[in-house]
């Protein structure tokens, strides 16, 4: 395996530890939120969680998404004096749009308030949180291209773990909502200083280069039009819901987006930790006319096939099970939670599809497809949330959320086809062994029937193992597989991953042989 490709399945494999450790904290934090706080109060967190969106990839003005695309070429190009430029002026930037958003949100901050959605003082905090927050967006973002794991990876732990303690101990403390929003803010402030400071090392002294800024601002721009777009698909349904029920109907669907975000986290984790990958990739494409790029969308697919399908399919399959012993049994007992729930949980399969393959092609440059995509599926869900929901309530949202994931999906994949980027894996035989080693391990948690929430987490992991060793016994694991792990873990473990690596395909190979004798 070489040094390049080591290094991207360590890299890659940290940011996939990271996500699971983010993940898991959330869920934890809202496990307990739940348990301290009203449904209707779970609802003004999730109200303060759509403000706090909007201001914070807003105010980036699409720069996060520049970063890696601008970096990684200027580092495969060695162009490295462009790096310190962009850092520098995007701060800039992002600093003086920052405080335009908060001074619109104090505009507009009396709707809030009138309406006894917020209080005036977790108004007054979330206007202090938006001035960090696209700060932290953007840092991540540079981190990230300049490919620097692990302290990039520890500060996102770090930062998840500040929100989670900081939050739920205000809470104990009597300080209630204002203090979620609080433990946000001081996370917000750790995260800005820890990724300025790793930003600001190592950075190339030769600053004397000339930067055509424009086009790095045209692309950014036009990010921002999607981001901005993107940020509005993803909360307009919980609005309507707002608008056509109250705070607890949109309390209850937060806590399964909760869930749900763990799926979307760790895909996007994966998806983005490869983004400098497939920039590079698509140059040397370019360089050495050769097809790197289809090859790395091929793996990267498969992985997140095989990481989000189980865990979907075991979550729609036990979903009374999960709302019950994870949060608590007024959130199962909601009208239509269970069912909303088991068809949200299949569809993020998908969505994390969908958060790749946007990846991908960003890092071909495109932008007009983002806007253009995005406005036709805004608009639909508009439409479709507000006569869905005001028919179903709550399982309208779901079905609205479901449907523009799988159109996203399609016009994604439309545009990859249009611009003759092919996957060079197959994936359809492996599509339909993960399924069915995925069914089996639901049905192996649905049919022990888990009393208790130990109960659920032991038997969760026990299905999981169910389905790593359906994947051995029906030959899912490729060469390709091998190398990610020698190139994951310590040298102490590669003998015994060489052994299983001998004896999986010198009796993979037996069988294909014994195969095709046979008549």
């Amino acid at each position: 395996m070489t040094t390049d490709t080591t290094k991207v399945a360590r890299g890659t494999s940290a940011f996939f530890g990271q996500s699971v450790t983010s993940g898991l904290l959330r869920i934890f934090n809202i496990m307990i939120l739940t348990r301290l706080l009203l449904q209707n109060q779970i609802g003004q967190i999730a109200l303060i969680g759509i403000v706090y969106g909007f201001i914070q990839f807003l105010g980036a003005l699409g720069l996060n998404h520049a970063a890696p695309l601008v970096v990684s070429e200027a580092e495969e190009r060695k162009q490295y004096g462009i790096i310190r430029t962009f850092l520098s002026r995007s701060l800039i930037l992002i600093i003086f749009s920052s405080i335009f958003l908060v001074v619109l949100l104090y505009i507009f901050s009396p709707l809030l308030v009138v309406n006894d959605l917020l209080s005036v003082e977790t108004v007054q905090v979330l206007m202090i949180i938006g001035l960090f927050s696209s700060l932290e967006v953007f840092l991540d973002s540079f981190l990230l291209a300049r490919y620097t794991v692990r302290n990039l990876a520890t500060g996102r732990i770090l930062f998840d773990s500040t929100r989670v303690i900081l939050s739920v101990g205000l809470v104990f403390a009597g300080v209630g909502v204002t203090g979620v929003a609080i433990g946000w803010l001081i996370a917000e402030i750790f995260a800005v200083f820890y990724y300025g400071y790793f930003a600001s090392r190592k950075l190339p002294s030769n600053t004397q280069s000339d930067v055509e800024f424009r086009p790095i601002i045209a692309f950014a721009l036009s990010s921002l039009v999607f981001q901005g777009i993107d940020v509005a698909i993803q909360n307009t349904d919980r609005l309507i819901l707002l608008y056509q029920s109250d705070l607890v109907a949109l309390g209850v669907y937060d806590v399964m987006l909760s869930i749900l975000f763990m799926m979307s986290f760790v895909s996007l984790a994966i998806s983005t930790s490869l983004y400098p990958v497939f920039t590079k990739a698509r140059v040397r494409s370019e360089t050495e006319k050769s097809d790197h790029l289809g090859n790395a969308i091929g793996y990267t697919i498969r992985y997140i096939l095989a990481l989000l399908i189980p865990l979907a399919i075991i979550a729609a399959l036990n979903a009374n099970a999960i709302l019950t012993h994870v949060f608590s049994a007024s959130y199962a007992t909601y009208p239509n939670a269970c069912l909303s729930f088991s068809i949200l949980v299949v569809s993020y399969v998908a969505w994390g599809i969908v958060y790749a393959l946007h990846v991908i092609l960003r890092s071909l440059g495109e932008a007009r497809f983002f806007v253009l995509s995005g406005l036709a599926i805004f608009g639909f869900e508009i439409v479709g949330a507000w006569y869905l929901t005001s028919w179903f309530g709550l399982l309208g949202s779901a079905l609205i959320r479901a449907c523009y994931i799988h159109l996203l999906l399609i016009a994604s994949i439309w545009r990859l086809r249009q611009k003759q980027v092919h996957v060079q894996v197959n994936l359809q035989k492996r599509l339909a062994r993960i399924l069915l080693a995925s069914i089996i391990a639901g049905l192996l948690v649905l049919v022990l029937h888990p009393a208790s929430l130990l109960e659920l987490g032991l038997f969760g992991i026990l299905s999981l193992i169910v389905y790593f060793g359906l994947l051995v016994i029906g030959r899912e694991i490729i060469h390709f597989d091998i190398r990610v792990a020698k190139a994951i873990f310590p040298l102490s473990f590669h003998t015994a991953i060489g052994r299983f690596e001998r004896y999986y395909f010198s009796e993979k190979e037996a069988t294909l042989v014994m195969d095709s004798s046979s008549p």
